[in-house]
């Protein structure tokens, strides 16, 4: 059996829905990436412009590398009104997919018949991860800006293995999107801009986890019932209708666990914990999930409205 066979079989045997390889080589990204930060869609996430340098290459991570391994796992993808994201109500993804590529990096070490093959990455880590995802094979970047995959829709996380070996490259796939803009119309703050891009300062996900301050009640009236994350945009992509691969069963967990708006409201640090020990809500902590619950009960009260806030904001904000 080939060595890329071996990884592949062992990498779904964990539980990931899609692996690829790419070797590895200075990065194509950073000019668009650049762009990016220039237009400032990057909001307050000033990390991503002190770290932008080491995303241009990976082997600024891992001098050794040689090649690069990209898997994929899948979360649910249902159309659902819970408040919570589909991605944040199972395990951490953080922890999940680190723990997992340990082990394939184990394998792969015994294999190999060596004991330090490279380093793995999880999203936090200055790596251009949707551009090796498209070099690896996973998918091509859909609209809304996230990788999209034909078995596994564009629901799902990606992971990272930097190795010192020389692998295969998988085929690339084509952008398949067409004409399609369902997710950009799905978006009632208009975050989706041209060029498969994402404008943060107005898209829910981010206002919801990473901005810390106050939120612009405009764009609030915006946020429907969300308190964490956003489905929108990656739940009306055709792609996860007629998905074929099972989501990771860490992920699956039913909306029905997560309280109503008014009893999330009076949480308190124990309660909150218990609720989202362990899992992606706790990041944001006690203060700001209150922030969101109290813009969701608003937007509540206020749902019967003919034509909410936000359409009219978004209406007179697009294309700015």
């Amino acid at each position: 059996m080939k060595l890329e066979e071996h990884i592949r079989e062992r990498a779904l045997g964990l539980g990931f829905g899609a692996v690829g390889f790419a070797r590895i080589e200075p990065g194509r990204s950073s000019e668009a990436f650049q762009q990016w930060l220039d237009k400032g869609y990057c909001a307050e996430m000033h990390y991503l412009k002190r770290h932008a340098a080491l995303r241009s290459d990976p082997r600024n991570l891992e001098s050794s590398a040689k090649s690069i391994i990209v898997v994929g796992a899948r979360y649910p993808s249902e159309q659902t009104n819970c408040v919570i994201s589909n991605y944040a109500r199972g395990a951490d993804y953080h922890h999940v997919l680190k723990l997992k590529l340990a082990k394939l990096a184990e394998t792969l070490a015994e294999k190999r018949g060596g004991s330090n093959i490279g380093r793995i990455c999880v999203d936090s880590d200055p790596l251009a991860e949707r551009e090796w995802a498209v070099r690896a094979g996973i998918g091509w970047i859909g609209k809304q800006g996230s990788v999209v995959n034909p078995e596994l829709g564009c629901c799902f996380f990606l992971g990272e293995l930097l190795v010192n070996i020389e692998l295969e490259p998988s085929q690339q796939l084509p952008p398949q999107c067409q004409d399609c803009r369902l997710c950009a119309k799905s978006c009632p703050a208009g975050a989706i801009m041209p060029g498969n891009q994402i404008d943060a300062r107005r898209c829910i996900s981010y206002l919801t986890i990473e901005h810390k301050g106050e939120i612009n009640p405009e764009i609030a009236s915006c946020f429907g019932s969300s308190v964490f994350g956003c489905d929108r945009c990656t739940s009306v992509c055709p792609w996860n209708q007629h998905k074929k691969t099972p989501s990771m069963p860490e992920f699956n967990v039913s909306p029905s666990t997560i309280l109503s708006l008014e009893n999330l409201s009076v949480l308190d640090k124990i309660g909150f914990q218990k609720m989202f020990r362990k899992t992606p809500v706790e990041r944001i902590g006690l203060e700001r999930f209150l922030r969101n619950v109290k813009i969701a009960l608003v937007n509540k009260k206020s749902e019967s409205r003919s034509q909410p806030a936000c359409s009219a904001w978004s209406a007179a904000t697009a294309g700015r």
